[in-house]
């Protein structure tokens, strides 16, 4: 009985344990459904928080910064012209009138040359508020037009402003002008203007367009920086990005100026910050582009990221903490951030900067001559002693960065790339990239040595393999330069071998006269003179200095098509050179000959093999600083036009080279001059023929 009893009841318990089993992972089931909905929402609220204060914070960061540089521009002219106002000889030239002696051109020369301040101008006023000199130009006259400049009392004290005059608007610092007896003899003022600031806020990947008031319009007359309009709207920056200055023009210039704080709008963030006259009307707006990708918004991503971790985790920790009450057999996990850092491919340590708190296996992987971890703590307490100095900027090393250590420059410097080159326990150097954690764990930050040797050593054999390209470019150049002189010079010496073989028939058979040797030595002596000028046409051609110089482009041009010249008689080719104008082009002149040559060979070899001889042209032309160079071969197929610069691609038969003629040439125009080279089919009417073939253009604007 009482076994039975015994056996009754636990039977009891086992069905009660399972029961409650069953009812905590259906109660875990449903908790599960409700928190994915409620962190779902939670998720999208935050974020949407998030990015508005994100963008919110972005705008006043690009407010402050403008106002900063403004103040700052502000300050720098205001002292400029109090130091300039001190020279003793104004005060005389003013008392006098010798306005003619008055000369600050080199002095404002100099402030430009010294400073990162240019257009520095200088403006000289009498007492009746008259403008009697200007450093930029002859205009003389009265200022009573301007807003800030309405009575002469306001010259009588230091001050400045932002105002528009004839030429542009500008920041503009006065400082009047007593004698030592406090008579008024008149002011001086220094102008500048908006282009440094819109430096500044580039390089804070900002791009601003300067924008005048239309009610500035009637005054503005002689613009000098600017020659840019929208409407009755001044640009006023020199430096305007021309993208978004079309942008601007094409959606109108009310649009932006209205902008209360700021709008997103194309993939920017677009702020105003306005800009005042002396009466507090509207003078200019500066509107501010940041492009959206440039805003860290990492943030945001960690939200959903670390919410729904967090949500998962607290349901798991829920659930494990269950089912270790119900399951004893069920070991909890020791240590989960051993775990964690254990599990990753890469070197993860966590550190101050100053010493190692904890590291993964995969370091004593690559130091395995120590057991642990301690062991490798009493050889270098800091894993930055092991860090190699290859004097490359972007290699962290074990210094001091403007009073941070190494984790901290590194953590501080999130959007930056940063590597470390470290010996392994075989002497062999082997490079990482390192990332730190985006938030310090106890004053800590996980740092992860990302092993990228292999990539790196791949872009080491990448630039030998393009080396190597170069090479054979230049073996192909030599190749074909053999070529046009066995063009040049076979004929003459045909001739040559013709009259001497003559000759020496008719003194075998004895009818070689006087009249007929003289005959033959001229033609002969006329032959040999057109080898000597081969010679020296083709010495001329490549004689050239490898050293960048200033050469003319029509000249270089002409070279290369005189070079040619036989080769287009041989094949029948017309080649016609027009221009409207010169350029002076900074480069070396034989890469330039080379890579024109290449392309009008590249001509040759397609109208020699796709053309009848009536119908082989190639037309070249100059005219706004744009080189055409067209011929009439039928062109190519498209889907060879995105690849007709890729090293070793050609549609020519392989006898005619390797295809790296048109690669060379783009090297040689985009990359080394920073040039734009455009390659198109283009249909063209040459002397009542309707023709077709690839023009390549070399834009120098």
């Amino acid at each position: 009985m009482l076994m039975h009893w015994i056996k009754k009841t636990k039977k009891k318990i086992i069905l009660k344990k399972k029961r409650n089993i069953f009812l905590i992972i259906l109660a875990f089931i449903v908790s599960t459904f409700f928190a994915i909905i409620l962190t779902n929402y939670y998720i999208n609220k935050k974020q949407k928080e998030l990015l508005n204060s994100i963008y919110e914070s972005t705008h006043k960061n690009i407010f402050e910064k403008t106002q900063n540089l403004i103040n700052d521009k502000q300050n720098t002219s205001l002292a400029i012209a109090i130091s300039l106002s001190k020279d003793e000889t104004l005060y005389t030239h003013l008392k006098n009138k010798d306005f003619e002696k008055l000369n600050y051109v080199k002095i404002a020369k100099l402030i430009e040359t010294n400073s990162k301040y240019k257009n520095i101008w200088i403006q000289i006023f009498d007492s009746n508020l008259n403008s009697v000199y200007r450093s930029w130009t002859n205009i003389r006259g009265s200022l009573n037009f301007r807003p800030d400049l309405k009575k002469v009392e306001a010259l009588k004290n230091i001050s400045t402003s932002i105002s528009a005059g004839l030429f542009n608007i500008g920041i503009r610092a006065r400082t009047p002008i007593f004698d030592e007896n406090n008579n008024f003899y008149g002011a001086l003022e220094v102008v500048t203007h908006f282009d440094s600031i819109t430096e500044d806020l580039v390089k804070n990947n900002i791009s601003p367009i300067v924008i005048g008031d239309k009610s500035i319009r009637k005054n503005l007359t002689n613009p000098l920086l600017s020659k840019l309009f929208i409407d009755d709207y001044y640009i006023a920056n020199e430096n305007v990005d021309m993208n978004l200055y079309k942008y601007i023009k094409e959606n109108g210039v009310e649009k932006y100026i209205n902008i209360d704080k700021f709008i997103i709008e194309n993939g920017y963030l677009i702020s105003k910050y306005p800009l005042f006259d002396e009466n507090k009307k509207n003078l200019a707006y500066i509107i501010n582009f940041m492009e959206l990708k440039s805003i860290n918004l990492e943030n945001i991503k960690h939200i959903k990221i670390q919410t729904t971790l967090g949500t998962v985790i607290a349901l798991i920790i829920i659930f494990t903490a269950i089912l270790v009450y119900y399951l004893r057999d069920i070991k909890y996990q020791n240590s989960k951030n051993k775990i964690l850092l254990n599990s990753q491919p890469n070197i993860v340590i966590i550190t101050n900067g100053k010493e190692i708190i904890d590291a993964n296996k995969q370091l004593l992987k690559f130091f395995p001559l120590v057991k642990d971890l301690e062991e490798f703590k009493k050889t270098h307490i800091c894993i930055c002693n092991t860090f190699e100095d290859l004097e490359k900027d972007d290699y962290i090393i074990n210094k001091d960065y403007n009073g941070k250590n190494w984790v901290e420059y590194i953590f501080e410097n999130q959007d930056k790339n940063f590597k470390v080159a470290i010996r392994n326990s075989e002497n062999k150097l082997r490079h990482f990239s390192v990332k730190t954690s985006n938030e310090k764990i106890d004053l800590s930050v996980i740092v992860t040595f990302i092993d990228v040797t292999n990539e790196i050593l791949q872009l080491e054999k990448e630039k030998n393999e393009q080396r190597n390209m170069f090479q054979q470019s230049k073996i192909n150049a030599i190749e074909n330069t053999l070529n046009s002189i066995a063009h040049h010079w076979r004929q003459p010496l045909s001739v040559i071998s013709t009259i001497a073989s003559g000759m020496k028939l008719k003194e075998e058979i004895k009818e070689l006269n006087t009249k007929e040797i003289l005959l033959s030595c001229d033609k002969i002596i006329f032959n040999t003179k057109k080898l000597s000028n081969t010679i020296e046409n083709f010495s001329n051609f490549f004689e050239k200095d490898e050293t960048i110089s200033s050469n003319s482009l029509v000249e270089m041009v002409n070279n290369v098509i005189l070079f040619c010249e036989t080769i287009f008689e041989e094949n029948s080719i017309v080649c016609e050179f027009t221009h409207n104008e010169d350029f002076i082009l900074s480069c070396s002149q034989s890469d330039f000959s080379d890579s024109i040559l290449n392309i009008i060979e590249n001509s040759i070899h397609a109208l020699v093999n796709n053309k009848n001889k009536e119908d082989r042209y190639i037309l070249i032309n100059f005219s706004n600083k744009v080189l055409s160079i067209k011929d009439s071969a039928d062109g190519v197929e498209e889907d060879v036009l995105s690849k007709i610069y890729e090293p070793y691609f050609t549609t020519k038969h392989q006898s005619f080279g390797v295809g790296l003629g048109l690669f060379t040439v783009h090297e040689f125009f985009v990359r080394n001059l920073n040039f734009k080279i455009e390659f198109k089919n283009e249909e063209f009417e040459y002397k009542n023929k309707k023709l077709k073939g690839l023009n390549i253009n070399i834009n120098f604007n």
